[in-house]
């Protein structure tokens, strides 16, 4: 008997899992909202049969997408063994990824048939500015490859990006854009910097003021030509005209399937998640604001740390 599919407070049907694969990772990022995940269960392997179990149970449950990350989701030992499966048992795959085995041609042969689409992180469009982010000096070499080789595979692959936003290259955004989308970037999503993980750790001189990305994402309009751009973790009043760019439109409901803890011990658990509010909240100005619940607003770890008077909520009318 079929297991029935996850349903919502307000109706929603879970169909996406994103499973994390692994906790070690080649790069060190400034701003990794792993980081600490990553050194709390790297001796804890996510064994296949792990996996397996996992990709079965959901998809009784109706899960259609499956997202796998980590750490550094490639690295896994049977990685392409867990893409099949997830393919036999009906699943889109995708992965979020800085390239790492994929960027070796034979790998991303192996990989890329059954692979759907990719989320690389690119976070400059200059080899010293990514690089300088990453911590690593192979690292935009190697992602941008990956990327060339995922397309030489499959021409129609999804190929997506990821730049997360600090003061180290905020001002370069329009350029990266432009990069990301010559490069052949079908989406493009801008995100803002998370206060998770390492991100959390350097969060006062890394965070960019909301009125800085104001004028940014005016700038951004233009440059890309083919690609789509979304914004994450951006409140819509501060994307002004381009706020249906807001990722918060466009995200799913979904399941984290990941290690944590309980007392006593380590367990593989599953975190359920309805609407993208994570560390977000709703300040006083978005009390009269027409898009409240539409957009979940701002940082929690900004409003304690800035002010919030360059928010421009849409008065009712």
């Amino acid at each position: 008997m079929s297991e029935q599919p996850w349903i919502g407070p307000n109706g929603q049907v879970m169909r996406r899992l994103e499973l994390h694969l692994t906790y070690s990772c080649p790069e060190r990022c400034v701003f990794c909202s792993e980081e600490h995940r990553m050194e709390q269960f790297r001796a804890f392997p996510v064994t296949f049969g792990r996996v397996a179990t996992v990709l079965r149970q959901h998809a009784q449950r109706g899960v259609t997408n499956v997202h796998f990350t980590g750490g550094e989701p490639t690295i896994h030992p049977r990685f392409i063994d867990v893409l099949r499966l997830a393919k036999k048992l009906g699943m889109r795959t995708s992965i979020g990824t800085i390239g790492t085995r994929l960027a070796d041609q034979t790998f991303a042969e192996q990989a890329v048939p059954f692979l759907d689409e990719a989320l690389f992180s690119i976070h400059g469009h200059t080899k010293a500015q990514h690089n300088a982010l990453a911590r690593r000096p192979w690292s935009f070499e190697r992602v941008t490859q990956a990327f060339r080789n995922s397309l030489a595979v499959n021409p129609n692959f999804s190929a997506y990006t990821n730049t997360v936003v600090t003061r180290h290259n905020v001002d370069a955004l329009p350029d990266t854009v432009a990069f990301l989308d010559g490069l052949g970037a079908k989406l493009i999503v801008i995100s803002n910097l998370t206060p998770e993980g390492a991100g959390s750790d350097e969060y006062n001189a890394l965070a960019v003021p909301l009125s800085k990305l104001s004028v940014m994402v005016a700038r951004i309009q233009g440059r890309a030509k083919n690609a789509v751009v979304r914004f994450f973790g951006i409140p819509m009043c501060v994307l002004g005209s381009s706020d249906v760019l807001s990722n918060d439109l466009h995200w799913d409901p979904r399941v984290t399937v990941e290690w944590g803890t309980e007392p006593g011990k380590v367990v593989f658990q599953s975190i359920y998640s309805w609407a993208p509010d994570r560390k977000r909240t709703h300040v006083n100005a978005c009390k009269s604001c027409d898009k409240s619940s539409l957009c979940m607003g701002v940082f929690e770890r900004y409003t304690d740390l800035w002010s919030v008077e360059d928010l421009a909520p849409y008065l009712r009318r």
